[in-house]
């Protein structure tokens, strides 16, 4: 009965539940493997024959539940202090009222008093407001000479604390406020509270505990901490100069190989340093005995996990600064999942060397110091086994001090050990390759940059930027060679290159660029306009000026001589797509017959996967059902017979156009507006609409109820009559149906013909591939980004047509109402290169420019 008791109030925490029981396994499991030799001096056993024998520390909070404690330590006055830790001190946090009361004659403990709305994790909350020096007073206290021997953290002294010994003063009011959330929280109050309950000596231990947590100076001198860091990282540089960047890759291997000894072995002599400074009693306390440094161990894992979880998931980094201290100088032991925390943390919000431990004397640290994330990433690689974070981070370091070479071995190293596994979740990202490439690139060494972007090329969980093929190509650029009989770049042809230097290796390197992104920002085309005027400065066909890198770019208009260089902003010819400053015509590029197929392909298995998101789950159904259904139109397309289709029409979306006021409707009249004015240019027409729209009464999108009348009946079974309104089947996605129309090889209608219309087409029809699609979809649902971009882009180039015309009333519209028509590209909008005098030139379109605007280069 007892144990059902204890398990039904285990689960009642749930922070407990959430945080403490992982925290406690791994601690206990790392604490089993570093004390089998450390006995305990209460009963004789070991340590680790004690935490098997005895009950889970949870388990003894019923037994002592309800007694009274010891009774409230009264007050100490506030203590003069600077006006800067005076208004520190009047620092504010909410208080319940339910907490101000304490009626039981208790002892209340800080976390027990701190309310649940203080500084908590919801905000918003309106309650009362004491200062901190209230909250906290011995940390505000004067400590008197009979004091000091118990609260004070150096026993052997009542001196002030030395300058030296102090945290910067704003990563400490970061990393306090931080802390004081943390502690406010409801679920780590009750918690806490949980361990003051099971044994009296815990409510001194968790004061103690609170001083150290929240005191604005250190316990251990840095320079103690600092030398034993220095081993473990000086043992990982050993292993490394020894065995190589392989040795070091097979990590801890659960904490049996020596690498992880050595850790243990480290934090295990550092946090009996630190405890033996911290929890040191007063000459003759008969409670010295009575102190668990286990415990406070693990509280101290408790708070240090929440507070790592509470920068992360509020991207502060600046509280770690002195969190991370308080680790290293207590020889916490972290779980596994906090260090992933604490590495996420030191990893993407911009620590790494910009920020270091303020010790007061700049001058004392050395180049040599190991910023908070080499240490971070020290903690990590030799507690557990590097991974694709950890690597990336300390690759980062390498080539900030400007040692890329040792960094490309370390990733190198790591890429073997992982294999080509694209699934694996320590695949190589972009992160880890670009500090390598930028530290080449801003070193000159342009060789070695080629060969690590050709590597970065070669793995497919590195998805390239357009700013990484700008960063290399001003680089190659600003050394010149990309001039004309400009010296051969080392090694460049090993790298399966055709060219060593020259403008043919621009126009080579830009292809493949070409295959990979679609365009450029405008800062690219500074940095990549300024670089090329650097290159070419001495030569005399070259007139570039280098610009502000934040000025913006001027569009020139002036035709350049057939030998000139050219780096600039042109606006392209609408109607002619001819570039007004090199005469360059652009290209409509259509998709290949391969790509038409591919994208084929996967709106079919599109379909499917949206299936559920659209139409919601349903027993009777499956995501199948949806490709099987897209399955059977596209055969329908491609076996019927008759004319081909050449405009399809997004039903929908013609339907509802401009039908948003108190009347407005699904209207088939601007269906039938829409066919007609088609029809009469020339086209065949393929009206696409959702299932419900193909009966004489529905809800519309606004869940209103319409029925049709006779005219819209006539129009609806006209079109079905003549076979051109195709009704999705019921729950399935209108989008994918009018999508693949338009990309539908229609085998047996068009007989292999192109559909394409010529520019000078006497009709009137407008020029461009066929079938277009009629829509105003500007086709930003998310499920779009499932399709690989550059055939979406070119798809959507070719085929759409948007349209403009005055809404209908019922079935009433203007007199002369007439559809303008926005028809699809006329030259595409992706970079490419095109004939110029004797070389060639490329535009590159730019993200935050004009859709006519491009930047082109012509070497």
């Amino acid at each position: 009965m007892m144990l059902q008791n204890e398990e039904a109030r285990v689960r009642r925490l749930n922070y407990d539940d959430d945080v403490v029981a992982p925290v406690m396994a791994e601690t206990k499991l790392f604490q089993e493997k570093t004390s089998n030799d450390v006995v305990d001096e209460r009963s004789g056993r070991s340590r680790h024959q004690v935490e098997q024998i005895e009950e889970p520390w949870y388990t003894k909070i019923e037994q002592v539940e309800g007694a009274t404690n010891q009774s409230q330590a009264e007050q100490a006055p506030p203590t003069s202090e600077s006006p800067k830790r005076e208004a520190e001190s009047n620092m504010s946090l909410n208080l319940d009222n339910n907490h101000n009361n304490n009626t039981t004659g208790k002892k209340s403990s800080i976390f027990s008093s701190i309310s649940k709305s203080a500084l908590s994790f919801q905000d918003g909350d309106k309650s009362t407001t004491i200062p901190l020096s209230e909250l906290f007073p011995t940390l505000y206290a004067k400590e008197s000479s009979s004091d000091t021997a118990t609260s004070s953290f150096n026993t052997d002294t009542t001196d002030a604390v030395n300058p030296e010994m102090m945290y910067d003063a704003r990563h400490f009011d970061a990393y306090r406020e931080a802390m004081a959330a943390v502690m406010s929280n409801e679920k780590m109050q009750r918690t806490l509270s949980k361990f003051e309950k099971r044994d009296e000596a815990n409510v001194e231990l968790i004061e103690k505990l609170k001083e150290w947590v929240l005191s604005d100076h250190r316990v251990i001198d840095e320079e103690v901490v600092g030398d034993r860091w220095s081993k473990l990282e000086k043992h990982w540089r050993e292993e490394w100069m020894v065995g190589g960047a392989s040795s070091l890759m097979e990590g801890s291997n659960g904490g049996n190989d020596p690498v992880s000894n050595v850790m243990k072995s480290e934090l295990k002599a550092q946090n009996e340093l630190f405890q033996s400074k911290l929890l040191q009693a007063d000459e003759g306390d008969d409670q010295e005995g009575e102190r668990d440094p286990q415990t406070f161990n693990q509280i101290a894992q408790l708070l240090f996990t929440a507070l790592g979880r509470y920068c992360a998931e509020r991207a502060r980094s600046v509280p770690m600064e002195v969190a991370w201290y308080k680790v290293k100088e207590s020889g916490l032991v972290l779980p596994k999942d906090t260090i992933s925390t604490y590495l996420y943390v030191v990893g993407t919000m911009g620590m790494g060397d910009s920020f270091r431990m303020t010790t007061g004397d700049e001058e004392k640290k050395n180049s040599s110091e190991a910023s908070i994330s080499e240490e971070v990433v020290t903690y990590h690689d030799l507690a557990m086994k590097p991974t694709e974070s950890s690597i990336s981070l300390r690759v980062k370091a390498f080539a900030s001090k400007g040692d890329a070479k040792t960094a490309n071995e370390l990733l190198e190293a790591f890429k073997k050990r992982i294999g080509d596994d694209v699934d694996n979740k320590e695949a190589i990202r972009l992160r880890t390759y670009l500090p390598i490439l930028k530290q080449y690139c801003e070193s000159k060494d342009v060789g070695a940059a080629l060969a690590v972007f050709k590597q970065m090329q070669s793995i497919s969980t590195v998805i390239l930027e357009p700013e990484n093929y700008v960063l290399l190509l001003a680089s190659i650029a600003e050394n010149g060679f990309f001039c004309s009989n400009s010296p051969p770049i080392e090694g460049a042809l090993d790298l399966g290159l055709n060219h060593e230097s020259g403008p043919e290796l621009f126009d080579e390197l830009v292809s493949e660029m070409a295959d990979d992104v679609l365009e450029i920002s405008s800062a690219s085309a500074s940095r990549l306009h300024n670089a090329l005027a650097i290159g070419f400065k001495e030569r005399p066909e070259n007139n570039l000026k280098e610009m502000h890198p934040l000025a913006s770019m001027p569009i020139s208009r002036q035709p350049a001589k057939s030998n000139e260089v050219v780096a600039c902003r042109i606006s392209l010819d609408r109607s002619s797509g001819i570039c007004p400053v090199t005469q360059a015509q652009q290209r409509l590029i259509v998709l290949e017959p391969s790509q038409r197929r591919q994208l084929h392909d996967d709106l079919l298995t599109l379909s499917g996967e949206q299936f559920s998101k659209f139409a919601g789950k349903r027993d009777d159904e499956t995501p199948e059902r949806a490709t099987e259904e897209l399955q059977k139109f596209s055969d329908w397309l491609d076996e019927r017979d008759g004319e081909p289709f050449t405009a399809i029409l997004d039903g929908a979306n013609i339907g509802y156009y401009m039908q948003s006021f108190d009347k407005g409707r699904f209207n088939y009249h601007q269906i039938k507006f829409m066919v007609d004015t088609l029809e009469e240019r020339g086209e065949n027409v393929l009206v696409v609409i959702p299932n419900k729209y193909g009966y004489n009464s529905f809800y519309t999108s606004k869940s209103n109820h319409q029925q049709l009348d006779a005219e819209e009946r006539t129009i609806m079974n006209d079109l079905l009559r003549r076979k051109k309104l195709y009704k999705v089947p019921p729950r399935c996605l209108d989008d994918f149906y009018w999508m693949l129309a338009s990309v539908s090889d229609q085998v047996s209608a068009r007989k292999e013909v192109d559909l394409s219309v010529a520019n000078d087409d006497s009709s009137g029809r407008w020029p461009g591939v066929r079938p277009v699609l009629i829509s105003n979809d500007q086709m930003r649902d998310h499920k779009w980004e499932l399709l690989e971009p550059r055939l979406f882009r070119r798809w959507y180039g070719c085929h759409i047509v948007n349209y403009n015309f005055t809404a209908f009333v019922m079935g009433e519209c203007v007199d002369g109402n007439e559809i303008f028509f926005s028809q699809a590209d006329f030259f595409s909008r992706e970079i490419q290169g095109n004939q110029s005098g004797s070389g060639k030139a490329w535009h590159f379109p730019v993200s935050d420019w004009d859709l006519e605007e491009r930047f082109v280069v012509r070497l």
